[in-house]
């Protein structure tokens, strides 16, 4: 619809259009928006009092406290900004594979719906690609919803491919970003886990609130097709390795992968972080609109 990918029908639009991003601490965005910021304001927040001063608006003396206490005291409220919203896209090699689960067609699905989110409730979206090929995203600030279909179009000439160090791309990331905000990563975290939580821990580090969205397939997880003598190779280096899978072996694989998901949820809970599992073999808008509150969400 309007030149997004089919999912996004007049439907899950709508439903889209009532969430809202949560965080757990105030920042402070660039314009106005329906986010407390740590700023004081006009809003109708109500936040402290402070002693009046010559030249203060009449308007917010608190005239029954003047009453009680004869003295004169401004009422002070707390602003309100849009929240600076930044969403990463890992778009490394592995992203591509295996090729019939599309986790890299999962994982553009997941930045735009978070996206969308945010556009439709008056924030600031950026877009940030790890990796990848095809063209080069644009990591600037856009508002307004009908911007969505020009992320859309930016993503839709991505291709997935390289690799990197995950780590050390989101420390320069992080440099090169500058304010806070809400932080958004979509990837399948199939690398070190030593690498996966120094990186996701640079952005509790910084003060930013974060939410990591793992993107796995289906056939993937389950280690389906992986039977026999066969040949794996290392979707991002190249290497190849000849290796002999039974049953067992597919056991321990499917374990291994299971026990990498709850160790990077585990890794987010236990300091605060948001934390979402997507598999491709369920139905997208299905798994959004049920894993809001995983996802940082709210309506």
């Amino acid at each position: 619809m309007f030149g997004l990918p089919d999912e996004f029908t007049p439907g899950f639009l709508a439903r889209l259009e009532k969430l809202r991003i949560r965080t757990r601490q105030r920042y402070a965005g660039l314009g106005r928006g329906m986010h407390l910021s740590p700023k004081r304001g006009s809003s109708l927040e109500f936040n402290d009092f402070r002693h009046y001063s010559p030249g203060d608006d009449f308007r917010y003396i608190d005239w029954g406290l003047y009453g009680r206490s004869d003295k004169l005291y401004i009422k002070l409220f707390q602003e309100e900004e849009d929240l600076l919203t930044y969403i990463f896209v890992d778009a490394s090699a592995s992203m591509a594979y295996p090729a019939g689960d599309r986790k890299f067609e999962s994982a553009i699905l997941t930045a735009l719906a978070l996206a969308y989110v945010a556009l439709a409730s008056g924030d600031r979206v950026m877009l940030r690609v790890l990796g990848g090929s095809g063209g080069k995203v644009d990591p600037s600030f856009v508002n307004g919803r009908h911007r969505i279909v020009e992320l859309a179009r930016r993503l839709a000439n991505l291709r997935p491919g390289g690799q990197f160090d995950f780590a050390t791309s989101l420390a320069t990331e992080l440099l090169a970003i500058r304010r806070t905000g809400k932080v958004f990563i979509v990837s399948d975290f199939l690398m070190l886990l030593n690498s996966v939580t120094r990186g996701l821990g640079m952005f509790t580090a910084a003060s930013m609130d974060l939410t990591a969205v793992q993107i796995l397939g289906g056939r993937e997880l389950n280690g389906q097709g992986l039977d026999g003598d066969v040949e794996v190779v290392d979707s991002e280096s190249g290497e190849r390795l000849r290796v002999s899978i039974g049953e067992r072996e597919r056991t321990q694989y499917r374990e291994t992968m299971l026990r990498l998901t709850r160790e990077i949820k585990s890794f987010c809970l236990k300091r605060g972080l948001h934390y979402s599992l997507y598999t491709t073999d369920q139905n997208f808008q299905n798994f959004f609109v049920r894993a809001v509150s995983d996802l940082g969400l709210g309506h």
